[in-house]
């Protein structure tokens, strides 16, 4: 049982990029897979008898989304305004909620949050009240309750950040040791955490603080993390996840959506934040040692770690990015990239809708191998020598990771690249 479903960044109007060359049914999941997430959590969010299912995070742009994109959230919003449960979406302007309500034709049982206008509302005799962590932290709600109010009351603040929402790696920022930094995540989970702690609005002992993002993060304590709906790529917190909270106790079988039947608050209400799946594709990465031979002997070492792969609960496709461990070997790193693509051709070959929802988008030599081993340090190298390139290549990689002026991940990417195209000229 859940009072309250929660669901971050479900960004309908941009569906997921389908792979180049994937067949039809891998082609439909995928690009339905925003939407279909989005259905999951209101499935949730129904099955539970919920109150309110609450969305944050990009939703909808109405200036970008399709008729039939606003035709499926509002059959959502509909459906669930039939058993009684909410569907608060939190904004962060107040021309948001206009445009959207227009284009959603104002459905009933739609509300809204925005910077200066927390939501209030009785579930059962508890005062619940939805404000958003991107307003000030001392705005309040005037909303009256038509019955007696509850001495009671759960003040639910939510806030999230931009991570991983712009796809290019790269954006115009000051330079860091002659490097160009990520594009910053704003707002940051740790000044949240700050001024929530400073306000005596959000300070209260009924209140429930709440961050949600795409990117890995460690949280303060107390402040509980909400992945997104539907991951987008292999580089998010997880695969995809609405998150529940139970306020009252209730009896499993209990199916009334009656706001007035009282209920007895939860005793360890805090402790009953879980997420349940709502992913559709799930990224995953599978490493594999580089065999010796052809595209035929790594197609068969590849299909046969795919086989090993542990079975996702979630019955979700596969999206499998191959890396090739190659040591320290240039020239069979250049090899692997010449054989990818006869190598990708023959496991896609063996792919089944039916029975082995797996599919490989790419083989790639691991770019996150350390070039450390090529060093000066470890490699002996001396200047001048025939290796003396690797060396000084692996030697400013290293410095580069050290300075943290970008990822390490990509200074060792760079790194070999740039010796793949120096061994292969």
């Amino acid at each position: 049982m859940a009072d309250i479903v929660f669901a971050f960044d479900p960004v309908i109007h941009r569906p997921i990029a389908v792979p180049q060359g994937a067949p039809a049914a891998v082609a439909d999941t995928i690009a339905t897979a925003a939407v279909a997430a989005l259905e999951q959590a209101a499935a949730v969010a129904s099955k539970a008898n919920a109150a309110a299912l609450v969305l944050c995070g990009r939703i909808l742009d109405p200036s970008r989304s399709s008729p039939a994109q606003a035709a499926r959230l509002r059959q959502v919003i509909a459906s669930l305004a039939a058993r009684g449960c909410r569907t608060v979406m939190i904004a962060d302007e107040t021309s948001f909620c206009h445009d959207i309500s227009r284009m959603l034709g104002e459905p009933r049982g739609l509300f809204f949050v925005t910077p200066l206008a927390p939501l209030e509302f009785e579930v059962r005799g508890l005062a619940v009240e939805i404000a958003s962590a991107h307003g000030p932290s001392s705005a309040g709600s005037g909303a009256a309750f038509t019955a007696a109010a509850s001495p009671l009351h759960r003040r639910i603040v939510i806030g999230w950040d931009n991570a991983l929402w712009n796809p290019e790696p790269w954006t115009p920022d000051k330079q860091v040791y002659g490097v160009t930094p990520e594009p910053a995540i704003l707002p940051a989970a740790a000044a949240f955490a700050t001024a929530a702690a400073a306000s005596t609005a959000w300070s209260q002992p009924g209140t429930f603080w709440i961050w949600a993002s795409r990117r890995r993060q460690a949280l303060p304590p107390g402040v509980h993390f909400m992945p997104a709906l539907q991951a987008r790529s292999i580089d998010e917190a997880a695969a995809g996840a609405c998150c529940t909270l139970t306020l009252l106790d209730r009896e499993p079988g209990d199916a009334s959506s009656d706001d007035d039947a009282f209920a007895a608050p939860h005793a360890d209400w805090r402790a009953t934040w879980h997420e349940v799946p709502t992913h559709r594709v799930n990224w995953r990465t599978v490493s594999v040692d580089s065999p010796s031979g052809g595209d035929e002997e790594l197609a068969t070492t590849i299909w046969g770690a795919l086989e090993n792969l542990p079975a996702d609960r979630q019955p979700a496709l596969e999206i499998v990015r191959c890396s090739v461990a190659c040591g320290t070997s240039v020239a069979r790193r250049v090899r692997i990239g010449e054989i990818a693509a006869e190598t990708l051709a023959r496991v896609r070959d063996l792919y089944d809708s039916q029975s082995f929802r797996v599919w490989c988008q790419e083989i790639v030599a691991e770019p996150t191998e350390s070039l450390a081993p090529l060093g000066h340090a470890r490699s002996g190298s001396r200047p001048g020598s025939t290796t003396s390139f690797s060396s000084a290549l692996a030697d400013i990689v290293t410095l580069v990771e050290q300075s943290q002026a970008i990822p390490a991940d990509q200074a060792r990417e760079a790194g070999w690249l740039a010796l793949e195209l120096i061994e292969s000229v």
